[in-house]
């Protein structure tokens, strides 16, 4: 954490709302993504991401300093996302509509490329279903690991105190995860790798 960010954690603290009004600013992007790759539609990432920042102003005082500010409010982010989700009964699911978060790569030459440009949008298109629909099918404990470290990027450490758990058992859902997408989406790399 910077300076800066320190200060205005200090200050939120002791209830000035205008430090957690610039708290608010620096992780807002971040969290409004990490509850939208979770939930998947733009309303109820908007009321999840809201509660969110009401819980953290009204248990900003609990802060310690042990961890980043960041993996504080992801750890307030997620809980609350999955809370709403037992709540309201719905699949945890993932829109990949948006590629440029996630992306599957696979080796080809440039000329494949040139020559098959039609047909690897289209197995693309499809690898990219696929990848949403076995997602959905993960345990949402594995589902969740994987997301927060191949979606947004978050080392084993934050992932394992915004989860609550041990390092080793965010490595064994990540693993687990991991070897699951794979056997199913294998067919499809090997689809690309043909052309």
């Amino acid at each position: 954490m910077e300076n800066n960010e320190i200060a205005l954690i200090k200050r939120a603290q002791k209830g000035d709302v205008n430090a957690f009004d610039d708290l608010v600013r620096l992780h807002d992007r971040k969290i409004f993504q990490l509850i939208h790759s979770m939930v998947g539609n733009f309303n109820d990432t908007y009321d999840i991401h809201q509660e969110t920042f009401i819980r953290a102003y009204t248990n900003i005082a609990t802060f310690r300093f042990e961890s980043n500010f960041s993996t504080w409010l992801g750890r307030i982010a997620i809980n609350f996302t999955i809370t709403w989700r037992k709540r309201q009964r719905l699949k945890f699911w993932i829109s990949l509509e948006d590629t440029s978060n996630f992306t599957l790569q696979w080796k080809q030459s440039d000329e494949a490329n040139h020559q098959n440009s039609a047909e690897n949008k289209l197995l693309n298109k499809e690898l990219m279903h696929q990848v949403e629909r076995h997602l959905n099918r993960l345990p949402e404990q594995q589902r969740a690991v994987f997301i927060l470290k191949h979606i947004h990027n978050y080392r084993i450490k934050e992932i394992a105190e915004m989860m609550k758990c041990a390092e080793g058992t965010v490595k064994n859902h990540l693993f687990r995860a991991t070897q699951k997408l794979r056997k199913v989406l294998l067919p499809y790399y090997k689809g690309l790798a043909e052309l």
